[in-house]
């Protein structure tokens, strides 16, 4: 589709002057190197003494030491707080949810006996504008296990009203002098058992040394390793595969590591007497203490090493080099290396009594090497002709046989490691085009509303997740591709319902993850998992009324173009690479500025093709589950977009200054969603039932959004019907694809 939908040939002139362009911000950025590295040392030493300096003026604080993008942008207004929200099927037990959430994230300990998330009985305050941890402070579970009344504003809780009960409690903030945190049960009126669980968390006890993940909160049962790697998450989502995978160069380092393993093993059943005796059945020359010494170094820092990995740092104190040099003299007396042998080791190797033998032997074995030379030339050149040709060696006695497989993996990551060149390169001149020089269009409601810092929300019915995928590969895109374009339709019905004037494109930033991101716990590798799952980010130029398949152009096209974007943020997400190196107050005013522009976000949580519902840890099938991310800084609306089971749901958190237009995105997507189900399914089936009649409805063709473009570039004038603008160039021909008759 990309190669379709590419622009114009460029002349040579156009081409001069992007390089040219390209050059100069790539210079630019360079040279900025110097100036960023000199900003993180400065960054990191006042931060570390100022902190000391707090400390000690403060000592029962325990200041946050890491600051994150959501730190940075945290105001008393407009807090960081993720809330997250369970539909249970079933009666709540209370007793029963109390005693697991005590049992396994209030009083859970570590294998130390200490609490494992010791931060939900600490209180966050704020000290000279840095947060700290009070630790003295009482803590009351009955403050955060919350039984929420079945009553709202003199009507029981139902369905048609949860949305309304629930937004007003996530509007609330936390209170100042409790721990900022909440699990909230609330019962609801229903033909079919059920409740919700609302999880509110302050985004600082999810990041940090003792931080706790979502899923801990969440209590839902996890899956076993093996379960979750036999699935495969098959989703074709452009937003998860943001970073080019490099393939040669992991393999190439796994074969030096292997080869490196065989070398150091046969070295050292070669010459250690440990694993083999007859090493030591004469004195030993210098080559051979050498050996000896490396071995017991290397033996005697894996000992160390082991011992470290269940070290108590307060008890068994640091590790120095006095206790190094006394593993090592354990590990050589273990070998019988003593003084003696040391000294003696050269005049071993000197000894004249052995330089005839060594003679002899050298002639020997130079004079046979250059007889066969030439036929060991013949078989290397006929073992090239084979790699080459078949990519196979049968010669077991070349060179050509045992290093050209390296050779290959080698020229295989040099061509990787070229074209990572390439885009470090291009990526200045990318980042500066598609971010700042990005063309917003005329300024739009969501970017000109000033923001009161508390929170709305709103969610979508569900709509068939099967469906969608079915359109996706109907239409030749993704199925974000699809709820994008649903998205964008919602936009225009709230800048509608808000009397506002709908913009031609709204500036949204993007990401994605998947499920185990909600549900993975934190104790074990969950942590380390949890950051292996977040990717990037990407800015988005979305066009409102556009097509499927004009939106999976412009995503694609971000996605191509923003690879150094999508890293930097994925840096910064993993390890705080932009907080570390740019001063607080510079990088709190790049985001709020940028915020600006970009005043929407979006994000998907996705799940493999096979998921079914989860189970919660007391026994009970969890309905659906809905997740918000808090927007700040100058960002008015969050749009998430959950994949749970066989469902999809839309997800929007605004400010409370939008309401009650909020919610117009959530009444019109699943609308939109299912009005381009029908089209298309309506059009395949005609198209179908033209060319032959017994073939299945869910052909896949190009011939359906080409025709769903022209009806609905007809309906214009509906207000109720989906609005694409008129077809224009950038929408491919349609490609009509030979069907074969059963």
């Amino acid at each position: 589709m990309s190669k379709e939908m590419a622009a114009p040939k460029r002349t040579v002139g156009q081409r001069i002057v992007e390089e040219i362009y390209t050059c100069c911000a790539f210079w630019i950025a360079a040279s900025a190197l110097p100036a960023l590295a000199v900003s993180y040392l400065v960054v990191r030493v006042s931060r570390h003494l100022w902190l000391r300096l707090l400390s000690s003026r403060y000592p029962d604080f325990e200041f946050i030491k890491t600051d994150t993008v959501r730190t940075l942008l945290d105001t008393h207004r407009n807090q960081g707080i993720i809330n997250v929200l369970l539909a249970v099927k079933g009666n709540p037990n209370v007793d029963e949810i109390k005693g697991k959430l005590i049992e396994h994230v209030i009083d859970k300990r570590d294998r130390n006996g200490q609490f494992m998330f010791p931060r939900l009985r600490h209180l966050l305050v704020s000290c000279w504008g840095n947060y700290a941890w009070d630790v003295n402070v009482r803590f009351r579970f009955e403050n955060h296990f919350i039984v929420a009344n079945a009553v709202y504003r003199g009507r029981p809780v139902t369905e048609s009203n949860i949305q309304e009960y629930i937004s007003d409690i996530v509007s609330k903030y936390f209170s100042p002098d409790q721990p900022p945190w909440q699990y909230i049960i609330i019962p609801c009126a229903a033909t079919e058992p059920k409740y919700y669980i609302l999880v509110r968390v302050h985004h600082l006890l999810l990041s940090g040394a003792k931080s706790i993940n979502i899923g801990d909160l969440l209590l839902v049962e996890q899956l076993k390793q093996t379960d979750r790697m036999a699935q495969e998450y098959t989703q074709q989502s452009p937003l998860t595969k943001l970073f080019p995978t490099p393939s040669a160069i992991p393999q190439l380092w796994e074969k030096l590591h292997e080869n490196m393993s065989n070398t150091w093993n046969e070295f050292v059943s070669e010459y250690d007497p440990v694993e083999s005796p007859r090493a030591l059945k004469s004195m030993p020359g210098a080559f051979h203490v050498a050996g000896l010494l490396l071995i017991s170094s290397v033996s005697a820092l894996r000992e160390l090493n082991k011992k470290s990995n269940g070290r108590n740092r307060a008890t068994d104190g640091p590790l120095t080099a006095t206790t190094l040099l006394a593993a090592v003299r354990r590990e050589c007396k273990r070998r019988s290396l003593t003084i003696i042998k040391v000294f003696l080791s050269p005049l071993v190797t000197a000894d004249p009594r052995k330089w005839p033998k060594r003679t002899f032997k050298t002639i020997t074995t130079s004079t046979v090497l250059m007889l066969k030379l030439p036929f060991r030339v013949r078989d290397e050149i006929l073992a090239l002709n084979e790699l080459k040709n078949t990519g196979h060696v049968k010669q077991p006695n070349t060179l050509t046989w045992r290093y050209g497989e390296l050779a290959q993996l080698c020229v295989r990551a040099t061509n990787e490691a070229w074209n990572g060149l390439l885009e470090i390169y291009r990526a200045p001149a990318k980042l500066w085009t598609d971010t700042i020089r990005t063309d917003d269009g005329k300024r739009h409601l969501l970017q000109a509303v000033s923001l009161c810092g508390r929170k709305v929300i709103s969610w979508s019915r569900p709509v068939s997740r099967t469906a969608i995928e079915r359109v996706a590969r109907a239409l030749g895109v993704s199925s974000t591709d699809v709820v994008l374009f649903a998205a964008t339709d919602a936009l225009r019905a709230f800048f509608e319902q808000a009397h506002g004037d709908p913009p031609d494109i709204v500036l949204t930033t993007a990401r994605a993850a998947s499920e185990d991101f909600l549900f993975t716990f934190a104790e074990g590798q969950g942590k380390m998992y949890k950051k292996s799952q977040t990717g990037g980010m990407v800015c988005l130029t979305l066009p409102i009324g556009a097509s499927p398949r004009r939106i999976a152009a412009v995503v694609e096209q971000a996605c191509n173009r923003q690879q150094a974007l999508a890293g930097a943020w994925a840096a910064q997400a993993r390890c705080g690479a932009l907080t570390r190196a740019v001063p607080s107050p510079l990088a709190r005013l790049a985001l709020n500025i940028l915020s600006r522009r970009y005043a929407v976000s979006y994000a998907e949580i996705n799940a493999p093709l096979n998921a079914k519902q989860r189970a919660t840890l007391w026994g009970q099938t969890v309905d659906h589950v809905i997740y918000w991310r808090p927007p700040q800084a100058n960002i008015s609306m969050s749009l998430t977009v959950i994949q749970y089971g066989e469902t999809v749901r839309l997800a929007v958190m605004a400010d409370a200054r939008l309401s009650p237009s909020h919610s117009a995105p959530t009444t019109r997507w699943p609308v939109a969603v299912e009005q381009l189900i029908n089209k298309v399914d309506t059009e395949i089936s005609r198209i179908a039932t033209t060319l032959q009649p017994d073939i299945p409805t869910a052909v896949e063709t190009r011939e359906a959004d080409d025709t769903y473009e022209a009806e609905t570039s007809r309906d214009v004038t509906s207000s109720s019907g989906l609005r694409p603008p008129v077809l224009t160039a950038v929408s491919p021909p349609p490609l009509r694809r030979r069907m074969t008759h059963h």
